[in-house]
């Protein structure tokens, strides 16, 4: 379930994406004591049908989890089960609805149920966004725990040196180090609540030199993030080109140092639905890989669906011919285009992957159009 292209999975995905978020937005509006006292039936009606739903997915995902294995048929579900049910994603959704059973048998620890909030987070589990998010919050983890640690260090300074400055004129804000940490904290973020502030030229001054070190030091952990983040996209992005490249008969066997150049040569480009991709008789010129939508094949033998994975265009690559076939977008898609020119171009600066190629030519059925596995394949692979 969840993230697999197919069409039922994906209404499945969205109802439960619209579920959860609509369970912290109950989770928020319980807590106006209005809007509980008019709607209190409803909004156990909503929970009790929210649970039923969250615990037969839970039951689900637990059984059918050993389908999952390299071999499926082999013995020992009952550990890969239990080594399965403590899974951080796992975990994570036995706490979103553990509160809620226990309310239901009877025992209500009003404390426990903000872990309902907890649900917010199975989202991680339908969205690739918030997934990559947290592969980069735990690859990063050591360089995010170093600028924790400078942080927290210069607030303890700041606070410090700001006490020893103000302590005497303001004994109310500054009369303490813990009661500076505050000041310190709000002024380093540049959140600046003006609660507490320097009034000696003194205490000012040093304040000034905080901000100015606030800006540089806060924008840290965002830019490490923010490099992080882009990277593991990057990288996602880069898999899904040398996949596809890869699963063309043109080019298997290749190694990885040659496939990575030439995917680097690939470019993206989106095509709306009907739009016509290429037409019978014209000039090949262009190979393209298509990394999500369907594209309909048509010649004088029928039709033909290309989805996720399939490739037209390749024979273009080697020999100055006419498409054999049309192509037309049947939905929108996004393509990776291999421009012949600047694949000759390639070849021309890498003669040992010429050769390679020319040799793979020769042992290969010339077919200008193939289907292999899309995309998500890929990356589960």
């Amino acid at each position: 379930m969840g993230l697999s292209g197919n069409r039922a999975a994906g209404l499945f995905d969205g109802f439960m994406v619209g579920l959860i978020i609509l369970n912290v937005v109950a989770v928020s509006l319980e807590t106006v004591p209005d809007i509980t006292r008019q709607y209190r039936l409803e909004f156990m009606a909503f929970e009790v049908f929210s649970l039923l739903i969250f615990c037969m997915e839970y039951l689900l995902r637990v059984w059918v989890c050993v389908e999952y294995r390299p071999e499926p048929d082999e013995k020992g579900k009952g550990p890969f089960r239990l080594h399965f049910i403590t899974s951080p994603l796992m975990v994570i959704d036995f706490l979103a609805i553990a509160p809620s059973l226990l309310f239901v048998v009877g025992i209500d620890l009003r404390l426990l149920r903000i872990f309902r909030l907890l649900r917010l987070f199975k989202l991680m589990r339908y969205s690739p966004a918030l997934a990559s998010l947290g592969n980069v919050l735990f690859a990063e983890r050591r360089a995010l725990t170093a600028t924790l640690i400078i942080m927290l260090g210069l607030s303890s300074f700041a606070a410090t040196i700001m006490y020893y400055l103000e302590r005497n004129v303001q004994p109310e804000a500054f009369g303490t180090i813990p009661h500076a940490l505050w000041w310190a904290l709000a002024t380093l973020t540049t959140v600046g609540y003006g609660d507490m502030v320097p009034i000696t030229w003194a205490g000012r001054l040093f304040g000034g030199v905080v901000m100015i070190f606030g800006v540089g030091m806060y924008a840290l952990p965002i830019g490490i993030i923010a490099s992080g983040f882009a990277n593991e996209i990057h990288q996602r992005d880069f898999v899904i080109r040398w996949g596809l490249v890869a699963n063309v008969p043109l080019f298997k066997g290749l190694d990885a140092n040659l496939i990575r150049t030439i995917a680097k040569y690939l470019r993206s480009s989106v095509v709306e639905k009907d739009s016509i991709i290429a037409v019978k008789g014209h000039q090949a010129d262009k190979m393209y890989l298509i990394v999500s939508g369907e594209v309909a094949r048509t010649d004088r033998t029928g039709k033909i669906t290309l989805k996720e994975g399939g490739f037209f265009g390749a024979k273009s690559l080697m020999e100055k011919s006419n498409y054999s076939a049309s192509y037309r977008a049947e939905t929108k898609g996004h393509f990776f285009v291999l421009d012949a020119r600047e694949f000759h171009h390639l070849l021309d600066e890498n003669p040992t992957l010429r050769e390679r190629i020319e040799e793979a030519y020769k042992n290969i059925p010339h077919k200008d159009f193939g289907q292999a596995c899309g995309p998500e394949e890929i990356l589960s692979e």
